[in-house]
């Protein structure tokens, strides 16, 4: 395999390369020319040259930094392909973890669920699929890699002792709070019992709604407080889930949270940007052009500059599909500002300070696109120096 993940380094001593005849997509603009390559970092951006042992010809290619995702969930696809189906978690992360490069994401944020979270199989997966990613790093055969985000149901019973569990664990760089109490949602209560439980009766819904009201709302408060206390004395980003109102993100603020996942209204969106909150938006929403729920447009956040962060959610290859869309809009943003919600932005809000732009001195995370029909396809992948697509 090419890379060693068992020491975090590439295994052996890499040989220097050039890419030449590439369109770069910097920080600040697209440069025509190559892009060397020296061990694992990017040595030079400019002009062709020499030198090189190997020498990739882009043919007019687009290079593009390595994708960063904070949030997918595709692992749950292939370690329950079918609904009661557990498939082997070590094979299954490995064929999840191939996917994901094959996206041109070469750091990824496993997003995994504490509780049930309207899925009650997810209890049972927690464990397995942690234990499946652990197992291919040790082994060195990941081609991305692999941090941990910790969606922690509050409502669950087990959530304290669960999150206790992990809280430590030395690649968990995000946490997220998802509260789906009647309290928070009452206007959605009723879509949301109907999804999970199949058709009920209107009564059953209300004995429902009634106890939610009742007993959630007090339980919810005081986990959400436990758990954004815990996250930030070890320094580590929590986020909000689904904000539907401007009181949302004042409580947020009042318990220091600066950041928001998927905004379900424009009155969200709204309060979290004037309050100097970071809104990551999904990036399947801007490719099937809106939320197949009826929330806010994804592309209209970037465009009013609300959302600076887009995330595959459950379709890796949604990222580098949505920049390009976005870049294609007229009145959007340049393509090297389309590039950095998935690549730049992600890596300043989560201290990734050694990856997310093509320039001199940081790691050599390449993708290659090009361009068919207008529409973005990753033809090859670069970490750290080394070809792992």
């Amino acid at each position: 395999m090419w890379l060693d993940m068992r020491s975090g380094a590439v295994a052996g001593a890499p040989k220097p390369l050039v890419f030449t005849n590439a369109r770069i997509v910097t920080e600040t603009e697209i440069v025509t020319g190559a892009v060397r390559v020296e061990a694992d970092l990017i040595s030079s951006i400019g002009r062709e040259s020499g030198g090189a042992a190997l020498e990739v010809d882009c043919a007019g290619d687009f290079l593009l930094p390595g994708v960063i995702d904070v949030h997918t969930d595709h692992l749950e696809k292939h370690a329950m392909p079918r609904a009661r189906v557990f498939w082997p978690m070590a094979p299954a992360a490995l064929v999840y973890d191939a996917v994901i490069a094959a996206a041109g994401i070469t750091t990824v944020f496993d997003s995994l669920c504490i509780g049930a979270a309207g899925k009650p199989y997810r209890k049972k997966l927690l464990h397995k699929m942690i234990e499946g990613i652990q197992t291919a790093r040790e082994a060195g055969l990941l081609r991305a890699e692999h941090l941990l985000h910790l969606r922690c149901d509050i409502l669950d019973p087990d959530l304290d002792q669960d999150l206790k569990r992990y809280i430590d664990e030395p690649t968990l760089r995000f946490i997220t709070i998802l509260d789906d109490s009647a309290a928070r949602h009452s206007d959605d209560y009723y879509r949301r019992v109907q999804r999970e439980r199949g058709p009920v009766s209107d009564r059953e819904v209300e004995e429902r709604l009634r106890a939610s009201l009742a007993n959630d709302s007090i339980i919810a408060a005081q986990t959400r407080r436990w758990v954004v206390q815990l996250a930030q004395r070890r320094g580590i980003p929590v986020a909000n889930h689904d904000d539907s109102r401007a009181s949302h993100i004042d409580e947020a603020v009042q318990l220091g949270m600066s950041i928001l996942e998927f905004a379900i209204t424009n009155d969200a969106a709204d309060a979290a940007h004037s309050a100097g909150i970071t809104l990551i938006a999904g990036a399947p929403n801007v490719v099937n052009g809106g939320s197949h729920f009826g929330n806010v447009s994804a592309a209209d956040l970037v465009l009013r500059g609300m959302a600076t962060i887009l995330c595959s959610d459950y379709v890796p290859a949604s990222l580098v599909q949505a920049a390009f869309i976005l870049a294609q809009r007229e009145g959007g943003p340049s393509l090297p500002k389309a590039i950095a919600t998935i690549s730049a932005n992600p890596a300043r809000a989560f201290g990734l300070s050694d990856r997310g732009v093509l320039a001199p001195g940081r790691r050599a995370d390449i993708v290659r696109v090009s361009l068919i029909d207008q529409v973005p396809v990753v033809k090859a992948v670069w970490r750290q120096g080394q070809r792992v697509i």
